[in-house]
């Protein structure tokens, strides 16, 4: 939860200004003389607020509280190890036999290019001599240092790869020092004999031991949850409160409501949902909404059962303004009982009054449609009218129009009819 308050002290806003007359810039034109001006006074702030000494409070909290109750939803895990246990040895076998026949495809791979390699070898050596690489000794200057010559020996097979290395003696002057020549011999490469693990025919799968099983996982079950919200100042109140409750039905519910000096922006907003899970599934929902000026509400309830579906939907709504208002109504149902049937029916009516435009205008529309449907036929029914009377800066004027139309359909023919009609007058132009 949070809250938080404060207070403002507006006094300054009483204390008259004085501003005088100003030239403005490349004009020539002079702002006026403003003299004990108030704020408060002439800016309809004192209508607004009422009072300088302005205060708030601001309140926040959210709660949840945990439910007791758990989910239980079933999860055969029984079957999957007995379903384990059975094939394992299956998997045993297969298992064995996949790793032979690739240490064995290793092997045989191995051992051929051994042999190719071998062979190369040996051809080469017997077909070509051993080449030698030899360098001549040199003296270096200055200091006299004398070096032999040096040689490298390489294979027949190859004249990159060194065999033997004679490294040069080198012999100085002076305090005769000598360094004796070495030879150094590498040894042959050859590809080493490959031997696969004996104790590698030994390697079995583990032994599968089947756990102690259980069929259910259980989930906590929603909890409920509440949420406020509330601001106070001495111009406005807000109130807003919200909740989700999980009982034996899931409960939604909205509440907002606003109290100003103002009539225009009071409101109260009303929200309820309730799923109810007894005998089938059924969720219904009722809104509302109040204000000087609009009022309206809705209504809805769709019902799930294994024989049968029903929905049925109805909203209002009502505007009052100075000059004109409004009231809309629309129902919707539709159900599976005995045959499927859906009828919807919207009705509109209105009525405008301006003494300042010289005008009126009053009216409605009403519109029915109805669908029934079986396998063995098909109907629809649509009927439609309107009127609306009136005047014009005092010329008056009326009109109607009318619709109908229905068509029906079955496996031995179709049959349908449309009608409209419709009428207008303009006083002293036509009838």
């Amino acid at each position: 939860s949070i809250g938080m308050n404060g207070d403002a002290n507006l006094d300054f806003l009483n204390i008259p200004l004085t501003i005088p007359e100003i030239n403005l810039p490349y004009t020539e034109f002079k702002t006026p003389l403003l003299k004990d001006f108030s704020i408060w006074e002439e800016t309809g702030l004192k209508e607004f607020l009422k009072t300088t000494k302005q205060s708030f409070d601001l309140s926040v909290k959210a709660q949840y509280k945990k439910n007791r109750d758990k989910h239980s939803i079933v999860v055969p895990l029984s079957m999957f190890y007995e379903f384990i246990l059975n094939n394992v040895n299956s998997w045993d076998r297969k298992f064995e036999k996949v790793r032979n026949s690739a240490l064995h495809f290793l092997t045989t791979s191995y051992n051929e290019a051994k042999i190719k390699v071998d062979k190369y070898k040996t051809e080469n050596s017997l077909n070509q001599p051993s080449g030698t690489f030899q360098n001549h000794g040199y003296t270096i200057p200055v200091v006299n240092i004398e070096v032999s010559p040096f040689a490298v020996e390489t294979l027949a097979s190859s004249h990159v790869i060194p065999k033997a290395i004679s490294t040069p003696s080198v012999t100085i002057p002076g305090p005769n020092i000598m360094v004796p020549s070495y030879k150094l011999v590498l040894p042959p490469l050859e590809l080493p004999v490959f031997h696969g693990p004996g104790n590698l025919f030994k390697f079995f799968l583990p032994d599968f031991k089947g756990l102690s099983t259980f069929d259910n996982i259980y989930i906590p079950a929603m909890g409920n949850f509440t949420y406020d919200f509330s601001f106070k100042s001495s111009v406005i109140t807000l109130n807003t409160n919200a909740g989700l409750y999980n009982q034996s039905d899931i409960v939604a519910h909205f509440l907002s409501s606003s109290s100003f000096v103002t009539d225009a922006l009071q409101y109260k907003l009303e929200g309820t949902s309730r799923l109810m899970r007894k005998r089938g599934l059924k969720l219904a929902t009722a809104v509302s909404l109040t204000n000087k000026f609009v009022k309206g509400s809705h209504d809805s309830t769709i019902s799930l059962t294994k024989k049968n579906m029903e929905a049925s939907v109805r909203t209002t709504a009502n505007l009052h303004a100075p000059i004109f208002t409004m009231n809309f109504k629309q129902e919707l149902n539709g159900n599976t009982k005995s045959k499927p049937t859906v009828s919807s029916s919207i009705e509109l009516n209105y009525d405008f009054n301006s003494s300042k435009l010289h005008s009126t205008a009053k009216g409605g529309i009403d519109h029915k449609f109805s669908l029934e449907s079986l396998t063995s036929y098909f109907s629809i029914e649509s009927f439609t009218k309107g009127n609306i009377k009136g005047s014009f800066l005092s010329q008056e004027y009326s009109g109607s129009v009318a619709n109908e139309a229905n068509v029906y359909l079955n496996s031995k023919g179709t049959r349908s009819s449309v009608r409209l009609q419709g009428a207008s007058k303009v006083d002293g132009i036509w009838n």
